[in-house]
């Protein structure tokens, strides 16, 4: 694969992520939600790297570091602490004891909140792409 294939399939990978993560907040399934809603940034912040670094990501799920690694795309205080703060979903989501504390937070309301910031994310992310 070169890395326009694997840009392409980091792109299509974090679109199959945010509609699991929607699939999943429909079901009740918040956390679990919350956990694809990362994966989803993820995957897009990846492709991203790939369009403005041409060479391969980082590897980890740590978003910020992702996203300051990107050449030429300015990611202001609002956007690193939105990105710091769902990097943290990846743990809670994942680990049974954190999982515990993450549930008591993350209710419908919770969820609901952070896939829309969440997806404004993605299409602001999208819309820094080169062609």
């Amino acid at each position: 694969m070169n890395l326009r294939d694997i840009e392409k399939y980091w792109l299509e990978s974090s679109e199959d992520a945010f509609n699991t993560a929607r699939t999943l907040f429909e079901n009740g399934k918040y956390e679990h939600s919350m956990f694809f809603l990362h994966l989803s940034l993820e995957k897009m912040l990846k492709a991203l790297f790939i369009n403005h670094n041409v060479e391969e990501p980082p590897f980890g799920h740590n978003l910020q570091n992702i996203a300051s690694r990107i050449r030429e795309v300015d990611f202001d205080k609002q956007k690193m602490e939105l990105l710091a703060q769902i990097t943290t979903f990846n743990i809670a989501a994942r680990y049974d004891d954190y999982m515990l504390n993450f549930q008591k937070i993350c209710d419908a309301n919770f969820a609901e909140k952070f896939l829309k910031v969440g997806k404004e994310m993605i299409e602001w992310l999208k819309s820094r792409f080169k062609s």
